[in-house]
């Protein structure tokens, strides 16, 4: 299944959650995935989303680090 995280298209595995393409990201950049719980993630529409909300409904992510 394929997901846009900031405008970053990835390939992930069907049933997929929001903090499994968060960690593909961010491991695919080599940042420190650590920072993953610290982040707000918002869909297309701009709503909050749970890092276990399921990617099927929400294709499209962007985040936000929380300082």
């Amino acid at each position: 299944m394929k997901v846009k995280v900031n405008r970053k298209t990835i390939d992930l595995f069907e049933g997929a959650r929001v903090k499994h393409a968060l960690l593909k990201y961010f491991i695919a950049r080599k940042w420190n995935a650590a920072q993953v719980d610290r982040l707000v993630v918002r869909d297309a529409a701009g709503q909050l989303l749970d890092h276990d909300a399921p990617l099927n409904v929400n294709p499209q992510i962007s985040f936000k680090l929380v300082t």
